[in-house]
């Protein structure tokens, strides 16, 4: 952030692995505000994902990548990862890129296994790093509602 304005000075850089319907909108972020992120680098098995979001984020052919670990093999070139691989593939890219020193969003579950998070957190708290997980629906006003309704017992048991 500049000390002046309190504004980033230039946009995160992500990577997207997993470039599903969740990798896709995530990264829609950065067609509506472009000022702060641009997408650098996609990864997924699915040639047509990654030339979607190539085409849509001016992404160059060097940043295109069929797996994380190949993106794991070269030097940091990012501000954060996007993760929105399967729910069972979370943990080994998430370690992995939290001890390369990357911020991590990755998608909803955080991992299937309880020692999988745990393996995640402790990464990500070894190497100084930010982590979110994707629960994009807890703030939507109707889920609160649902909420509300469950808690005062009109709905459920």
């Amino acid at each position: 952030r500049s000390p002046q304005t309190g504004r980033m000075a230039s946009p995160v850089r992500v990577i997207v692995v997993g470039a599903g319907s969740r990798g896709e909108n995530y990264s829609n972020y950065a067609s509506i505000h472009p000022k702060r992120m641009k997408v650098v680098a996609v990864a997924d098995p699915r040639t047509f994902a990654c030339t979607k979001l190539q085409k849509q984020h001016n992404i160059e052919d060097k940043n295109i990548f069929k797996d994380w670990q190949s993106i794991a093999e070269r030097e940091k070139f990012a501000d954060a990862v996007l993760i929105c691989t399967p729910d069972r593939l979370h943990k080994d890219p998430a370690v992995a890129f939290a001890k390369m020193g990357y911020h991590i969003l990755l998608e909803k579950p955080m991992a299937t296994t309880a020692e999988d998070c745990v393996a995640i957190v402790e990464a990500c708290t070894q190497n100084g790093v930010m982590l979110s997980v994707g629960h994009v629906l807890r703030y939507d006003p109707l889920i609160h509602k649902i909420k509300e309704l469950i808690d005062a017992g009109v709905v459920g048991d």
